[in-house]
């Protein structure tokens, strides 16, 4: 279950096993937000505020389902997963359709990446959100 929603790309989920673990969903990249530890003069990117409440509205406190690739964790120790919801939609397509994300690719866990692509490049063609992020 998701417990709280950092920004646009992380979050933190609640395991069965009862651990909870920060999670950056796998070639996703949403702009950045400010938090309370950034410093003062921090801007936050454009469509940062609506990634990130795009999704905790999606997510938190909703049950996902999380498929990992080759790569276990990012340098953060954020485990890196694509995420599902309980009808089984990829949370990757949803905010990619948004404009509100770019696909950012860290080989070797790229499993997805075309299709990814794919639905990212739509919703440029569409304008949706676009001008794209440029992050």
């Amino acid at each position: 279950m998701v417990t709280y929603v950092v920004d646009g790309d992380t979050f933190d989920v609640k395991l069965e096993n009862g651990k909870t673990e920060r999670i950056r969903p796998i070639l996703v990249n949403a702009p950045e937000i400010c938090h309370k530890s950034s410093p003062s003069a921090c801007e936050a990117e454009p469509y940062g505020d609506e990634a990130a409440d795009f999704t905790k509205d999606l997510l938190e406190g909703e049950t996902v389902y999380l498929e990992q690739d080759v790569s276990e964790r990012d340098p953060y120790d954020r485990l890196l997963a694509y995420v599902y919801l309980e009808n089984g939609q990829m949370y990757q397509e949803l905010i990619l359709s948004e404009g509100l994300a770019e696909v950012s690719v860290y080989e070797p866990d790229i499993k997805y990446q075309s299709h990814l692509e794919k639905i990212e490049q739509k919703a440029k063609d569409q304008q949706v959100n676009y001008p794209p992020l440029s992050l």
